[in-house]
């Protein structure tokens, strides 16, 4: 108990000290566009290199969280178990905040661009893919037997029905708010080492409501606009002026996601949520500080840059895709029997599944592009 007591209070202070270093020490506002963008020149697409590497990195932890564990292995006691991947998993929670801050960012950018028309047929763009793979994922899934009004709303219509469609939900939410959340930037712009503050406070007495006996918070759904305005405040002012001081290295960025398991193991949260962990909060800005540094195309070897781009242009059908082939792996991994077992097979498989569900939407949605329905799969 001395042990995680004392790592506790270290857990703390590491998240505070990396909260000041992003943010009490921010660049004074401007309207200027941000000097990576004055320095390193977008490729002809118009895209930033360090906006969609950081795409890639989430959605490549999107699709490890829901499908590391398609290909079967043996157990034994010199492997690393798959309980022990499931619990490096918790790291990888920064993969949805990254996507809400990306997404109010390039939504404030477009409507700096097109004014706030470009709101509406927004909406529209992400109503088709969701409504689409909803009723796909509910023909699959639903118990056809004992459905009933109730239950085919809260369970496949209102962000239950597959994975990823939460994230619909919350963007429809924070879509309607966004016209009204951009009144706020002039003010929340001149404070935002409080914004960082009070978004770190914020997650910090969600998760640990229940060592207070509060139990409402805990019967609350993440799937509230209200847990991600924080990305979304950040991502909005990101869009006029730089939020960070600092910014480390994507890879080093990587390592703070250590401070996710360890919360979890020497804190013992009870939060509603991985995503509205303290520590969540401070790995996904701490990574989004990445986009500093000003990565662009040309830093880039071309068949790598090639790539990033493409896999970025795709997160979206990525998202919607990949809960079909876990699905369809999974059925046919059963049906043959397969068990792969040697040393490091847990760690080599879940990578190997990740990768071989990536390709196989990504081949997907090449098909539908092909065939003129690449709607259902757009960014």
């Amino acid at each position: 108990m001395v042990i995680r007591n004392n790592f506790s209070c270290f857990i703390t202070l590491v998240s505070i000290r990396l909260i000041y270093l992003i943010s009490f020490m921010a660049k004074p506002y401007s309207n200027e566009i941000y000097a990576f963008q004055q320095t390193n020149p977008a490729p002809p697409s118009g895209r930033l290199a360090s906006a969609d590497l950081l795409k890639v990195v989430a959605i490549f932890s999107v699709v490890f969280i829901h499908g590391s564990a398609v290909i079967p292995v043996t157990h034994s006691s010199s492997h690393i178990n798959r309980s022990d991947i499931v619990t490096a998993t918790t790291g990888l929670r920064f993969c949805v905040p990254v996507f809400i801050f990306l997404w109010a960012y390039f939504m404030e950018k477009s409507i700096l661009k097109r004014g706030n028309d470009h709101i509406k047929p927004r909406l529209y763009k992400l109503l088709v893919p969701f409504g689409f793979w909803s009723m796909v994922y509910f023909i699959i899934t639903a118990d056809i037997a004992h459905l009933t009004i109730g239950t085919v709303i809260s369970k496949h219509w209102s962000g239950y029905g597959w994975s990823g469609q939460y994230y619909f939900i919350i963007l429809f939410q924070l879509l309607l708010l966004f016209p009204y959340l951009r009144k706020i930037i002039p003010a929340a712009s001149k404070v935002v080492p409080w914004i960082y503050l009070a978004g770190l406070t914020f997650y910090i007495c969600v998760s640990y409501s229940g060592w207070f006996g509060i139990s409402t918070v805990a019967k609350l759904s993440d799937r509230l606009f209200f847990y991600w305005l924080p990305y979304v405040i950040l991502g909005v002012i990101y869009a006029h002026k730089s939020i960070f001081k600092f910014s480390l290295p994507l890879w080093i960025g990587i390592f703070s996601v250590a401070l996710v398991p360890a919360e979890l193991y020497f804190l013992e949260p009870q939060q509603i949520s991985l995503y509205v962990l303290p520590s969540v909060f401070v790995c996904s800005m701490v990574l989004i500080s990445s986009m500093e540094r000003g990565l662009s195309y040309s830093q880039l070897p071309f068949w790598l840059g090639t790539v990033i781009e493409y896999l970025a242009n795709y997160t979206l059908g990525i998202f919607c895709l990949n809960p079909l082939i876990i699905l369809g792996l999974h059925v046919i991994f059963g049906k043959v029997d397969l068990a792969v077992g040697f040393p490091g097979a847990p760690i080599m498989t879940s990578l190997l599944s990740t990768g071989l569900i990536i390709c196989l939407c990504v081949l997907i949605i090449s098909l539908l592009k092909k065939v003129k329905l690449g709607f259902l799969v757009s960014n």
